[in-house]
């Protein structure tokens, strides 16, 4: 006999029920399973109490002022720091700056299939990484980023094939890059940096078509950069600074570089012109030699330009004056003669420009007064002579300005004292006289003075910052006098007997040359 339609319809509904009863158990199993997974891990920690994991309970909590019922937190899909997808499985763990302390050996990562997202950086996490971390095959984001994990990175992770994104940066360690790192075919970023890598860098990093991101600095790593990198139409940030690298090619598609503090030599080649892309290029503390290439010119999207502490010889080429929005422009600490082009000048998005320790002579250019938002200038430890141009008092965003170990002369010019945001002002080791201007009381951001040898003379201003001031910060003038231990008062009769006051007895040697 045929069904009834009623008769099919209420065994439709049956079949449903039971299959929501079910699925409802099986994701009750598999959400115990999981709660009780990290409850064995949450009671392995050294701080289990700590205020992240407060609400990882099995038990109810106590209602709310806002609820009459306890709430009921069975499910780990409630606790926090924890995201669950549809199907009621876990697949976030966000504990990244929870004051965690211990480690991760007793997390059975197999009990979290469908976890995609790892976060537990910034924490006090330590030991070596579980192995076991190579189960999670959905996983594509992990990050154990600035813990205490120790030992080598463990080649399970290359199991990870949807792995996009890994941080272990800042932690301890060793050993070398793992050549399997080049299966992890849909990475996207890679951060190494601050641990104790050895070895070179593989060349199968070169095969991670996707990545992005490369941090390998601060570490022990030798040898060259791949030359093959420079394939990676991806790669847009490369940074490698602080290691012991020895040889670099040409990367087109990068949009910041960092090759500082290594042992690279040579030249700069000229095939920089082939990066269009770059906005940061970072060489410095290397030994390059030669000159500042014109190229480089080339790079107008360079907003960050580093090339300190190198052998760098030659005159700064004027070409720089097409880098229309660099920002920072930092070539201290090499053996660059002749004067400061007047181009630069015109780069009026200069925030930082610092030339000084290296071998520029003639006067400063009075364009520099046309930098309108550069708060750091550093030009001591060079050969510029004549006055201080006036213009530089039109520098309101000025806070930190360095003249020091040149041969300038003639007074400390009044415009100074317009520079309202001053903080540090070193003029020492120059030739200047005359009195200090008396606006310098009204600069009540300035908090550091040196004016020391010098010819200066006559009292120093009322202000803070000559008031908190050294001796060793006046000391080798003229005739200075004031309310500072170590001068001569100015209302003392002594005071104005010449070459009686101030500090005009100290020794002045090394006025007027390099600091070594």
């Amino acid at each position: 006999m045929a069904l009834s339609t009623l008769e099919r319809a209420i065994s439709l509904v049956c079949m449903i029920l039971i299959v929501v009863f079910q699925l409802s158990r099986h994701v009750a199993s598999n959400s115990t399973e999981e709660a009780q997974a990290l409850l064995k891990w949450k009671a392995s920690l050294q701080n289990q109490n700590c205020s992240p994991l407060s609400s990882w309970t099995l038990s109810p909590v106590k209602a709310t002022n806002n609820s009459t019922q306890p709430e009921n937190r069975k499910s780990p899909c409630s606790w926090s720091r924890i995201s669950c997808n549809l199907a009621g499985r876990i697949n976030r763990f966000n504990m990244s700056i929870s004051g965690l302390k211990g480690t991760l050996n007793e997390l059975s990562f197999s009990s979290f299939p469908d976890l995609e997202y790892v976060d537990f950086g910034i924490n006090e996490l330590f030991g070596v990484i579980p192995t076991q971390i190579g189960n999670l095959s959905k996983l594509k984001y992990l990050d154990l980023s600035m813990n205490q994990f120790y030992g080598k990175i463990p080649v399970e992770i290359t199991l990870l094939g949807e792995l996009e994104t890994l941080h272990l940066g800042d932690n301890q360690l060793n050993g070398s890059i793992p050549q399997e790192l080049g299966q992890l075919s849909s990475l996207n970023e890679l951060t190494l940096s601050g641990n104790h890598l050895d070895g070179s860098i593989p060349t199968c990093l070169s095969n991670l078509s996707y990545l992005g991101i490369l941090y390998l600095f601060n570490n022990s790593l030798s040898g060259s950069i791949p030359p093959e990198m420079g394939n990676l139409s991806n790669l847009i940030e490369l940074d490698v600074d602080t290691n012991s690298l020895t040889d670099f090619g040409i990367y087109p598609h990068l949009e910041y570089l960092d090759l500082s503090q290594n042992n690279f030599h040579g030249e700069i080649s000229s095939n920089w012109a082939k990066c269009p892309k770059l906005g940061t290029l970072k060489i410095a503390a290397n030994k390059i030699s030669g000159s500042i290439l014109v190229e480089l010119g080339n790079l107008t999207k360079l907003s960050r330009l580093d090339l300190s502490s190198n052998l760098l010889a030659g005159e700064i080429p004027k070409e720089l004056e097409n880098l229309s929005l660099l920002e920072e422009l930092i070539l201290n600490g090499n053996k660059l003669s002749g004067g400061i082009p007047l181009e630069i000048g015109s780069l009026s998005d200069i925030t930082r420009l610092d030339l000084s320790a290296n071998k520029l002579t003639k006067s400063i250019p009075e364009n520099l007064g046309n930098l309108l938002k550069i708060y750091s200038l550093n030009l001591s430890n060079n050969q510029f002579a004549q006055e201080i141009p006036p213009h530089l008092g039109k520098l309101s965003q000025l806070s930190e300005l360095d003249l020091s170990y040149n041969l300038l002369r003639g007074k400390i010019p009044s415009q100074i004292c317009d520079l309202e945001v001053l903080q540090k002002l070193n003029l020492s080791h120059n030739n200047l006289s005359g009195f200090i201007p008396g606006g310098f009381q009204n600069m009540f951001a300035l908090s550091s003075i040196d004016i020391s040898y010098n010819e200066l003379e006559g009292p120093i201003p009322n202000s803070t910052a000559f008031r908190n001031a050294s001796i060793e910060a006046l000391q080798g003038n003229k005739d200075l006098c004031g309310d500072v231990v170590g001068l001569q008062p100015c209302n003392s009769s002594k005071a104005f007997e010449s070459g009686k006051h101030g500090v005009s007895k100290v020794p002045r040697e090394g006025k007027g040359t390099r600091k070594n």
